[in-house]
């Protein structure tokens, strides 16, 4: 094909590209949009019932934001999308059906900043525009939809999770060795992403460039060569002819300075050190915290980060002192101080921790979060009241982030000698977790005294999915 040498011409590749996508009735594509959609709800269906997700709403709205930003640049589609954090250490990144796209957490911790992290995300959206999956389905014609949903969900659960009976249990049973060979992008595919990724990218107001570096840190992390990850795990082939494309793409379509993005710098690294600090391998994370910090000691977020690696590992006032570094250069940050207020939580001093979180609520990118630890500090504090409420909302702002709240929201209804509504929350709480059987105890308890006619329904219907899966207490 002849290179596109004028970006105006560009959108009319890109409209005539979709419409073959989504109206050709060529065999190119084996499933239409409709099944395409079943086959995204069953595969999150199955990633959501296990733990290979990361749920923490700072993190994910941060990511989401990006996501939607180039969303939003592009034509009509018929697709939701969503956007998801792996927590595996791996470099990787992949769109799976209808439009959901994941993003591991130690491909995010690796990039440096929000034009990186745009470049892999436009590059993902770009495999759902070109709707690459349905193309994969095709390829081999002895898989059913369902058993390509259990597949891709098997092996995003073994990665995370280093296998073990969930993975297996998905990924054995739906598809054999021989026919994995059908989840591998083609080089068609990719130039196409990449082509999809670089042009709404530069129009969300992100540099381009992004996509082009960050492959080149893909590359050379020698990713291609690691055993921890299944090859045929929706992997990117052709890094080399994909950086020589992309520059020769870049030197066509983006001349001149790069705008700014609109992402502080600041809290890009404050979101990667997070992921690091939280989620990352304790010992690894702050060998490399303390290495980092050897060359620039008083980094705002490399102490944050720093600091919530130590207080997993229960050194408290480590933690505390390196939050008051990073907070003497960056006052009033509210990440730090809601790192602060946890862990006073974490040291039984509730009233300073709720001094600390005080007023944090009000700022959107980190309201969930503060709402729960100012709702825990409240509850220690004996205000009943105060913590139910706060509680509550959490659930409504975050449902699926929090659900400790069910098991506090449990014990605040027992002291207040509400006990059907106690069983109910420990019932909530104990299906978030997937203890069914006591799940299946405390929802059952509960209908013995419930009152409220729609907690009743809930919990019954509860109970019916119990039953289904022949939970027995």
């Amino acid at each position: 094909m002849k290179k596109i040498k004028n970006i105006k011409i560009f959108p009319f590749f890109v409209w005539f590209m979709l419409f073959i996508c989504f109206f050709s009735g060529t065999q190119a594509f084996a499933i239409s949009i409709n099944q395409e959609k079943k086959l995204g709800a069953k595969f999150m269906k199955m990633i959501n019932s296990s733990n290979s997700l990361i749920k923490d709403p700072i993190v994910c709205d941060f990511v989401t934001k990006i996501g939607e930003r180039i969303v939003a640049k592009l034509p009509p589609h018929p697709f939701v999308f969503s956007f998801h954090i792996v927590n595996q250490d791996q470099f990787n990144a992949f769109s799976a059906p209808a439009a959901n796209i994941f993003v591991n957490r130690g491909l995010v911790t690796a990039l440096d900043n929000a034009d990186e992290l745009a470049g892999i995300l436009g590059h993902e959206i770009g495999h759902t525009m070109g709707r690459h999956v349905s193309q994969m389905i095709d390829r081999s014609k002895l898989v059913s939809i369902g058993t390509f949903a259990g597949m891709l969900a098997g092996i995003i659960i073994g990665a995370a999770g280093g296998g073990g009976d969930a993975a297996q249990a998905v990924a054995v049973s739906s598809v054999a060795a021989g026919q994995t060979t059908m989840l591998a992008y083609s080089r068609v595919h990719e130039r196409e992403a990449d082509r999809f990724g670089l042009y709404y990218v530069k129009k969300a107001g992100f540099s381009p460039k992004g996509l082009l570096t960050s492959l080149e840190k893909i590359k050379a992390d020698d990713w291609y060569g690691t055993d921890k990850i299944p090859g045929y795990l929706l992997t990117h082939p052709g890094p080399d002819e994909r950086i020589i494309y992309m520059k020769s793409w870049l030197a066509d379509h983006d001349k001149g300075k790069d705008p700014y993005n609109g992402v502080d710098p600041a809290m890009f690294n404050m979101i990667r050190y997070r992921l690091m600090g939280m989620y990352g391998n304790k010992d690894a994370s702050e060998i490399k915290f303390k290495h980092l910090l050897e060359k620039s000691h008083d980094d705002p977020a490399l102490n944050y980060g720093l600091a919530l690696v130590l207080a997993r590992k229960s050194h408290l006032n480590q933690a505390i002192s390196h939050l008051k570094i990073g907070l003497f250069q960056r006052p009033f940050d509210p990440m730090i101080l809601l790192a602060m207020g946890r862990i006073y939580l974490m040291q039984g001093l509730p009233q300073k921790a709720d001094e600390t979180l005080k007023g944090l609520e009000s700022i959107p990118e980190i309201k969930a979060n503060a709402l729960y630890y100012q709702a825990r500090a409240k509850l220690e504090l004996g205000n009943l009241n105060q913590a139910e409420e706060q509680f509550k909302k959490v659930l409504k702002q975050a449902p699926s982030a929090f659900p400790r709240c069910y098991f506090h929201l449990g014990k605040i209804a027992s002291e207040k000698n509400k006990q059907g509504l106690s069983h109910y929350y420990l019932g909530l709480y104990y299906h978030e977790i997937r203890d069914f059987l006591n799940e299946r105890f405390h929802l059952k308890k509960s209908l013995k005294t419930l009152t409220d006619p729609e907690k009743i329904k809930k919990a019954r219907n509860l109970l019916k999915q119990l039953k289904k899966k022949r939970i027995r207490s």
